[in-house]
């Protein structure tokens, strides 16, 4: 047996051990195929139009079919209409039945699937935590669960972990999170994972590890939350880990020198994302970048450097809405980056392989597999 086949083999003894043979056997499948494929796997990509007739929506498509990416992120613009959203969803649906359809819809400022689109409004979750328990709530989300998986989605990229801080302008100043300590944020989140789960929906957790005290925005640049960030803030993501909850976790475009000294970025960050995360809270899930194309990362690192640090750190999914600069051919140049950097020693293929064994247990769990 050659070095690949018994690192893949080792893969697949590790998720017998963590879930069953038949999801084993699942994930040794995917690490066979070619690397190309593998990396695909790993990449969610955004697109230019607001219906499935539009040449935006013809370069996703064909992204999809040659199994080039492993799923498609809807963002505000792709969604004007309740015809154009659900209608892009079938139509990628259709050329890849296993692929993610992702998008936002925590409730509140951040649903795009909207009560002005004829969907159920979902309050905001500090509303929610004020008005309902959490067995209240997950009345409300299971509603809201239905319509997401009718509506052809199956990757929520929700719920918020973060703790409440009303001077926050990001999380608090807009309702974001359920409260301001871990166990009534991880009774709320968990109700809402279990919601959306028992639709066959993946939920992912965020901002690990916690960005409800930071004073900036990722999205314009670099949120430094050295000065403000406690430990306290890792509470609920923890809680909801040690649950059997956490299957999804995404990290936030956040600088944490208590965590990591060197500045780096949780995006790009191995403590934070292998050391702190995997190994001391024992999370053995996917984890996602948030949006590459934030200015936090877009205007401090090149593309190519972003993804490629993003699978040196641990992440297993890259989410890229290819909106700030489009490029019809991201994917491929993205496979040729990864290709270049395992030639070149900087990464391997057995790092690529577990990113993929990991996504292939999630969806499994979902009904994807």
């Amino acid at each position: 047996m050659d070095r690949r086949r018994v690192l893949q083999s080792g893969i697949a003894a590790t998720l017998v051990a963590a879930t069953g043979s038949r999801v084993a056997a699942l994930s040794e499948t995917a690490v066979e195929r070619p690397l190309a494929e593998r990396v695909g796997d790993m990449l969610l990509m955004g697109f230019i139009g607001s219906h499935n007739e539009t040449e935006g929506a013809d370069i996703i498509d064909a992204h999809l079919a040659a199994k080039r990416i492993g799923g498609v992120l809807f963002l505000r613009h792709n969604v004007r209409s309740r015809e154009g959203a659900e209608g892009s969803a079938a139509r990628f649906r259709a050329t890849r039945p296993d692929a993610w359809m992702a998008i936002d819809q925590e409730g509140g400022l951040v649903q795009r699937l909207s009560r002005d689109l004829g969907y159920t409004h979902i309050p905001r979750a500090m509303e929610i935590a004020e008005a309902r328990s959490p067995q209240g709530a997950g009345e409300l989300y299971r509603l809201g669960a239905a319509e997401f998986h009718a509506a052809g989605f199956n990757m929520n990229l929700a719920p918020v972990a973060d703790l409440h801080d009303p001077d926050n302008a990001v999380i608090g100043r807009h309702g974001r999170a359920y409260g301001s300590d871990g166990d009534t944020i991880a009774a709320y989140a968990g109700a809402f994972i279990d919601a959306f789960e028992g639709e066959g929906i993946a939920c992912a957790i965020k901002h690990f590890p916690g960005h409800g005290r930071s004073r900036g925005d990722s999205h314009d640049g670099f949120v430094d939350i050295s000065d403000t960030w406690s430990e306290a803030e890792l509470a609920p993501f923890r809680e909801l880990i040690d649950q059997g909850q956490g299957h999804l976790m995404m990290g936030g475009h956040l600088t944490n020198r208590q965590l990591d000294p060197s500045g780096e970025p949780v995006t790009f960050s191995k403590p934070v994302l292998d050391d702190l995360l995997r190994g001391q809270l024992g999370f053995t899930g996917v984890v996602m970048t948030d949006d590459l194309d934030m200015g936090a990362i877009r205007n401090n690192y090149s593309q190519r450097e972003a993804v490629l640090r993003s699978i040196e750190a641990g992440n297993d999914m890259i989410m890229l809405s290819n909106s700030a600069a489009p490029d019809a051919e991201l994917p491929q140049r993205i496979v040729g980056w990864v290709e270049a950097a395992i030639t070149e020693g900087r990464l391997t293929e057995h790092r690529i392989n577990q990113s993929v064994a990991r996504l292939a247990v999630l969806k499994a769990r979902v009904g994807l597999g």
